[in-house]
């Protein structure tokens, strides 16, 4: 049997997200228990920014993009739609958009990393490392930004809703 041939895309990225999530998590619960709240969190963040920095790259070059910097709006959208398609798995209850020109706004319905941190017991502590990997996808592709609302901890935690927006100065 040759399971490669058996499954599909979609089949395929969600069992490679799956295991890296669980390594995610797992990887923070330890790391958390060895060294505390603040270390974990720092050491957390840092992991995933220098991990999107190279998958960023990574996904443009899978477009064909070269590594010239990102002029447009239009560009921006597509990257941005581009990897979203690429890595999200139906168990990432996220939804994005573009409202307007220069804004892009996603968030979550239902987080899974709120709901494995909570049950963990640590969402009090937990940092938002999801929102790290957006903003590192751009610090990544060297577009400037403002993020509304800034933030520490988990805003699903602390407000109950989960919904952030990027602006951008781009043509």
């Amino acid at each position: 049997m040759d399971l490669m041939e058996q499954l599909d895309k979609k089949g395929i990225r969600e069992f490679f997200s799956k295991g890296w999530m669980t390594h995610d998590a797992m990887w923070f619960y330890h790391c958390l228990q060895e060294l505390g709240a603040e270390q974990a969190n720092r050491i957390n963040k840092a992991a995933v920014k220098s991990m999107t920095a190279i998958e960023i790259q990574r996904i443009m070059k899978l477009m064909g993009r070269g590594s010239g910097p990102v002029q447009t709006f239009e560009e921006l959208k597509e990257i941005i739609d581009s990897t979203y398609k690429l890595i999200q798995p139906e168990f990432m209850k996220l939804y994005y958009d573009f409202p307007e020109k220069n804004v892009f706004r996603g968030g979550f319905h239902e987080c899974f990393a709120y709901e494995g941190v909570k049950k963990f017991g640590m969402i009090d502590i937990y940092q938002c490392g999801i929102v790290t990997r957006v903003q590192g996808w751009l610090d990544g592709i060297g577009v400037p930004y403002k993020m509304i609302p800034e933030f520490n901890g988990c805003l699903m935690h602390s407000t109950g809703k989960c919904e952030i927006e990027f602006g951008f100065s781009l043509k």
